[in-house]
Parts: structure tokens; sequence; C-alpha cells
């Protein structure tokens, strides 16, 4: 069960950008809503939002899982990361209309909590989404955007294609376990699982959290939907991140974003994927390139 749970499970090894420092660690309110953040650092701000059914630590931890964000290479900035409401220590409400947008107005909530003007946003995967959310309803206050391993989500751009959220809510509905969705994700060159093994993972993998919220999460993501129009609206510079063994849906979509939009930077890290490219010393360090180019200091 171990060699799955780092694939399924979102969580990833620390990258260039952070690693296993002190941090400070604190909740704030969001519109009655409570959101866990952890800082570091000091400086020019930058946010980083994590994808769905992870949390903040997914961007470092310490031996006990716990987040912990490291300032060593990125002197100058202020690293922030959140956990997005229904993940990590933040509020998980179960009413649908707590997700979607209101998921995008809590960076925007967070820099109002700590008197941020403006400030850098990393999102990748679901945090890719939200990221670009935030460019389009608040472009006053982004100072640049990385889309890690995913483009916003652009009205009139057709989306990656996966159902891998139906799939899970589906079984979060039925209650008989999440083993469909694990045989639905699991990659054609891993070991065929039945029913029975699937579930026995899937209760490891999943048990005592709140599959109820990742659900309601997952399926508000089409909330986050922008028009060109707007996202255009934000001039600040961006960056296209992401695996070259990326999804070829994905990287469609990425390209349709990037054309849309009409600018962008792209850096592809060979022989990542989607769970792995956060792992690799090139992502990091493509990262810290771009934001150290474009600092407004």
């Amino acid at each position: 069960m171990m060699r799955f749970k780092p694939l399924l499970a979102m969580v990833f090894a620390c990258s260039a950008l952070t690693g296993v420092a002190r941090a400070d660690d604190d909740v704030f309110d969001s519109n009655g809503v409570k959101i866990r953040y952890v800082t570091a650092g000091e400086g020019e701000a930058v946010v980083l939002i994590h994808g769905w059914m992870g949390d903040s630590s997914m961007w470092g931890r310490d031996a006990a899982g716990n987040t912990k964000l490291d300032t060593t290479g990125s002197k100058g900035f202020q690293i922030i990361a959140l956990d997005c409401r229904g993940h990590g220590k933040s509020d998980k409400p179960h009413d649908a209309s707590k997700y979607g947008a209101e998921m995008a107005a809590d960076v925007v909530r967070l820099l109002d909590h700590l008197k941020i003007k403006k400030a850098h946003l990393i999102g990748y995967s679901m945090g890719a989404f939200i990221a670009g959310k935030v460019a389009a309803t608040h472009p006053d206050r982004v100072l640049s955007v990385i889309y890690g391993g995913q483009a916003p989500l652009i009205v009139g751009v057709p989306a990656s294609g996966s159902n891998e959220v139906e799939v899970f809510a589906k079984a979060v509905e039925e209650g008989k376990g999440l083993g469909p969705y694990l045989l639905e994700v699991m990659p054609p060159d891993k070991p065929k699982l039945t029913l029975e093994q699937a579930n026995s993972i899937a209760k490891y993998l999943y048990g005592g959290r709140d599959v109820k919220a990742f659900a309601l999460a997952g399926q508000s993501l089409s909330d986050l939907r922008v028009t060109a129009d707007d996202l255009r609206k934000c001039a600040a510079p961006t960056l296209f991140i992401y695996g070259g063994n990326e999804s070829a849906h994905t990287q469609e979509s990425i390209a349709a974003a990037r054309r849309v939009l009409g600018r962008g930077e792209v850096k592809v890290i060979e022989g990542g994927d989607h769970i792995t490219t956060l792992a690799k010393p090139a992502f990091g360090a493509s990262i810290m390139a771009f934001l150290r180019s474009h600092m407004s200091k």
C-alpha cells in the first residue's frame, strides 16, 4: 500500500523552493470559515496554492508530515502557504455554496489579513484554477502568477477531459468505499487491482479524512472559470510550468489557455508527470528564477 500513497494522496517531496525550516502557523476567519496558513521569510509575498485533496505540506514538510517552509534560496521573499477550505487544517464545510469562487476569495482575504497589497501567486493543479480566478477578479493584487501542472479555467477553452472528480464524488455518495476511484485513476502501467484490494488501499489512504469536503471542493471547480477578457486584464508576468510526461489533455489545455491569453512563459520539466514534477529540482529552480526576474523591488 505504501507505494500508492505518494501517487494517489498527492504527497510530494520537497522542491528546491521549500524544505524543512521553521515557519509560523496560524488561522484567520475568511467569511465565517477558518483558513489555516503557514508563513516563512521576509520580503515580497509569494502565495502557494496546493492541489485537490492536498494541503500546504505539499510545499515542504518535516519528519512528522507537518508543513515546514524553507527560505533557503528564496531570500527577499515571504513564503505563504495556505490550506484551501475543505483541506488540511482549514474548516471543511459540507455546504456546496462554500466552495468554488470562495476558494479564490480566501486568497484575497488572506492578503488582506496579512496587510499585503500584492503577491506572487503559485498554484499547482487545482491551485492553478484558483490562481486564475484571483488574477481575473483581482488583477491589482497580483505581482506575477505561475500555473503549475494546469492552466486557469477559461470560458470557451476545453478542460482537461478528466472525470476524476465525478468518480470520486459518486464513490463518496454511495458510501461503499473509494476503491472505484482508485481503479479509475490508477496508471495503466501499474499492477491491476481487484475492487476489494482497491477499497482496502483507499481505506488506508483516506481513512479519517473528510472525503465529503473533498468531493464538494472538487465538484465546485467549474465555478472557478473566468472569461478571457477578465484574465487579460491581469498584466502580471505569467509562467506555465508542467512536466514533460503530463497528460496530453492537460498539455492541450495549457497550450489553449496560453493562446487565449496571448502571452506567458513556458517551462517544461523533463521526465516529470503530474505527481513527480514537484519533486524535480528543476521545478523549484525554475520558479525561483522566474520570481527573481520579476521582483518589483
